[in-house]
């Protein structure tokens, strides 16, 4: 009798707990090896704005060369078949600032039917001078 309440009083994690546990960490592995590349793309069109806000020149370039120079970036950055810059770039101009945003979207399957959909809008801004 003695030898039964002692093994009822015993802990530790079960057979249950161990396969939860692991199916836990398998999952946001896959979550992070599926969207990581994703943000590290967008980390490259930040960099391509930024780059662009240091032009000398640059609000006073058109949306053509704009294009061209954030392109001409993200070709060195091996990223210029990420987004149509065309469809992506606004420029909003206000009185004393120029306003550079790319926006996008990038779906990504994350396994079976089940997508991620991650929106991006990065802007910059650069003075009138």
């Amino acid at each position: 009798m003695n030898n039964l309440s002692h093994a009822s009083k015993q802990k530790g994690a079960s057979m249950w707990t161990l396969v939860f546990t692991s199916a836990l960490i398998v999952l946001f592995a896959l979550i992070t090896m599926k969207l990581v590349p994703a943000y590290l793309d967008n980390n490259k069109i930040i960099n391509a704005l930024d780059s662009l806000a240091e032009t000398p020149g640059a609000a006073n370039m058109s949306r053509r060369q704009v294009i061209s120079k954030i392109d001409n970036t993200l070709y060195i950055d091996m990223a210029s078949d990420l987004l149509d810059l065309n469809d992506a770039l606004t420029i909003t101009k206000t009185k004393n600032t120029k306003v550079y945003t790319i926006g996008y979207e990038r779906v990504i399957p994350m396994a079976y039917n089940i997508s991620a959909l991650l929106d991006f809008e990065n802007s910059v801004e650069v003075s009138l001078k």
